[in-house]
Parts: C-alpha cells; structure tokens; sequence
C-alpha cells in the first residue's frame, strides 16, 4: 500500500554569523547543503514555513543559540496520526488525520498502537491518537519534541548528535506496508542517543526474555519485563547519552546502593538483579499496578493506609537525618495477596541523581523547592510524601507554591476529616526546618487526624 506521506526531516532555521540559514535538521552538523540563507529572520521563516507547505516537511524547528530551541512550526499535514478500527478491512488502520490511504493496518489495536508509535517517530508527526472500538475516545501521544518541551528555558539540546533516519525495511506482505527498525533513531531524537533495544538488555540482564520500553525520554530509561516466579519486573537504565557523563556511573551507584541496603524491607520494592552493561541498570519487583495508575480509585481508608507504607519504606531507607527523595506516585508500586494490599517503592532518587549529576532541569507537582533547585535535606522525603498526601487525600495535584495555608487546602475527600489541612500543609512547608521532623512524624498526625 503507497504512502501519501512523504519521509522528509523537520527543517530548522538557524542563525550563523548575519545571516539565517534554512536547512535540514538531520544533517545536525550543519555542513551539509542549505536550502537558503536570509538576512533577516523574518524572511527566512516565510521561506521555510513556504517550503515545509510545499515540500511536505513535518515541522520547523527554530534556533535561538546552538544550544536553544525558540520555537515549533508545525505542518498541519503532519499534526495527527490515528489508529481507529476499519471494519472495512476488517482491522485496524493507521491513518495521518489529514489524508486518507492508511500507512499500515493491524489485526488489533495493540498491534496498531505500537506499529503507530514507530511511524510517528520516523515521520514526525505532531500527535498520534488511539481510538477505541467505538472511534470515541482515544488515548494521546505527543511527539518527542512536545514531551521534552524543548522551546521551555533552560533545555539544552545538542544538534550535532542528531542521527539519521534508519531506512525502513522491506514492506510486510500482508499490509504492504514499512516496518521501521526496532531501535528508534532520528531527528525526533532531539541529539540524544537512542535507548537500549530489547536485545541489548536481554544480553545482559539474567532471566529476561521479553522486554518493552515503558518511558524511554530522558536521563533514565524504564522497562518491564516478565520476572521469574510468575512476577513481573521493571527494569530501570541511565540513558545511554551520558552514560559515560561525569559523576553519573557514581550518582547513580550512590542512590542504588542505599535502596539495596533496605530493600530486605516490606514497603521496598525488592532488587533482582543489577550491572553496568550497556549502561547502569537496576531490575526491580513490581505489582500489576503503580500508584500513579490507580491511586485516586481507591477506597479512602486504602490511600492512608498506602501512605503508611511508604512512610515505613522511607523511615528503613532513609533513616534519620539522611536526605532522600523519590516518593512520587510512578514510583509507588501496588502489590496484592490473599485481598491483602500494600506498597512498595522503587528508584529511590536514581532518576533525579542522574538528571542532577547531567545538570539537567528538575521539574514536576511532587518535587520539593530545594530538589528544583538541585538540592536535598534531611526533610526532602517529608514534602514528598506531603506532596502524595494532597493528591490522595484531595484529589487535585499538588500546588506550585509551596508553603500552602491549611486554609488553601481543598476540601478532602470524603472519609477523610479536614483535620488534615494543618498537617499536609506543614509538610509542604517551603523552608525545611518548618515542616515535620520526619516521614513517620508526619504520618503519625495525619493518621491520627484523618
């Protein structure tokens, strides 16, 4: 089956000496051909908005330093890719939203999904959305560029490391259409070095037969593997770009070594196995579900007694004084037996002592200000668990702001007394001398107030 979607590279607009240049982003070097130069960036971008049109290149990515992406341009033929059933084929289809021949068909939806999320990589496009059965409701997925936010201050980005597009392989006979490589590589790579393929790790970590990638953005990468026993595990990797990065191997060795030394403990999620090849990797325990999956479905009585637990795995962890942090709902992980369920937590800051170790950017609802600012203390855990507390207890994500008064606090849920404004509201408190001496502290009142 043709394509009606051309391979191209986003272009990028970039400035070199006086002059804006228009040109490939692959070539990343930038001593390939240019397409134009301009004395003005004005109208080197209705040149290269006017060329993306005509030749059909996915998007424009606008340099504002080597080093700083200012802006996207997006062609709306490349906007969204979808995977919604044909009953006319009698499977489902990949389809950019903006035509009509489908890329590739599937005999299920999972199938599809994942053939859609090898071609959004290697055509770039914008979004790529999922239906359901009906065509109703879909589940969205945002190109690398969105996910890293890329044009947000401070992000820094290499063009030099961009690596070419591999070529697809031969056309499947059934469907006729292009399977790209396993190993995602490209422009939508934004100069990072592509995760370890599935091969890789089954080489080096023992017992693994079958691995998918989970979350491959970023300075560490996850995966979940089948474990021996009937359980399941997950398999967390330094990012191969700075794998070799001063003080990664080191950072990320320090934080592992403190979660082994406790994970004897019941709220710790369990070590498997861990080594240095191809990069640092650590396999871990986990139940079917994560907090950050169903934690706002559960039972009120359930989410205290959860935040119990992952006080306990702090307190055998951390112990006192030790500065700590990695207590957000992804690393939570549920296990269940006999009706019985409890938490238990994983990564133990590995991911943030990587990023840190990199000097990359710390972000997100459940960091306190002194991890964004690329610090701990001996109260970091505190907010964190805080910070899991608000979201479970009132249902709304945690607030920017730190150091919230008890007024501010949102009403809780019910089966949950409003005696525990004052407490949740300590624990995020802003300085870390005025928050709870400790996870257990904390816990201890919350419990008893709610």
């Amino acid at each position: 089956m043709e394509s009606e979607v051309p391979r191209r590279p986003p272009l990028e607009l970039v400035k070199q000496g006086s002059l804006w240049v228009v040109e490939d982003y692959r070539k990343g070097s930038r001593t390939g051909e240019s397409h134009a130069t301009h004395d003005s960036q004005l109208s080197a971008m209705r040149y290269a908005k006017s060329k993306m049109e005509a030749d059909r290149h996915p998007c424009i990515v606008r340099w504002d330093s080597p080093r700083s992406v200012g802006a996207l341009y997006w062609n709306p033929l490349f906007e969204t890719l979808e995977v919604r059933r044909d009953e006319l084929v009698g499977g489902w289809s990949v389809v950019p939203e903006a035509g009509t021949c489908a890329m590739t068909v599937a005999p299920s939806r999972e199938d599809a999904a994942d053939r859609a999320k090898k071609l959004q990589r290697l055509y770039d496009f914008r979004h790529l959305r999922v239906y359901d059965g009906r065509g109703e409701e879909y589940e969205e997925r945002d190109h690398r560029f969105l996910r890293h936010d890329i044009t947000r201050s401070g992000v820094r980005f290499d063009p030099d490391a961009v690596a070419e597009v591999p070529e697809p392989e031969e056309a499947d006979p059934e469907t006729g259409a292009s399977e790209p490589a396993d190993e995602p590589a490209g422009p939508s790579d934004v100069g990072m070095v592509g995760p370890a393929s599935p091969g890789q790790l089954g080489a080096s970590v023992p017992d693994v037969t079958q691995v998918e990638f989970t979350d491959t953005d970023g300075a560490v990468h996850r995966y979940s593997t089948p474990w021996h026993g009937g359980t399941d595990a997950q398999i967390i990797t330094v990012s191969r770009k700075y794998a070799t990065d001063e003080g990664v191997p080191e950072a990320f060795a320090e934080a592992f070594e403190r979660w082994q030394a406790g994970d004897d403990a019941p709220n710790v999620a369990t070590v498997h196995e861990s080594g240095t090849d191809p990069t640092s990797w650590v396999a871990y325990r986990v139940g079917a579900h994560s907090l950050a999956d169903i934690g706002t479905e559960l039972p009120a009585r359930s989410r205290l007694e959860l935040l119990g637990d992952i006080a306990d795995a702090a307190a055998a962890v951390g112990g006192p004084s030790t500065p700590l942090c990695g207590l957000v709902p992804e690393n939570v992980h549920l296990m269940e037996a006999e009706g019985d369920r409890r938490a238990t937590v994983a990564n133990w800051g590995i991911e943030w002592a990587v990023r840190d170790a990199v000097g990359l950017s710390h972000d997100g609802p459940f960091l306190a200000p002194e991890q964004r600012e690329g610090r701990l203390t001996a109260t970091t855990d505190v907010y964190q668990l805080g910070a899991l507390a608000y979201w479970l207890c009132c249902e709304q994500r945690p607030p920017e702001t730190p150091t919230p008064q008890p007024g501010e606090i949102p009403r809780p849920i019910q089966s949950v007394s409003s005696r525990v404004k004052p407490h949740i509201a300590q624990a995020l408190a802003a300085d870390p001398d005025e928050r709870f001496d400790s996870v257990e502290a904390f816990y201890r009142a919350l419990a008893d107030a709610a």
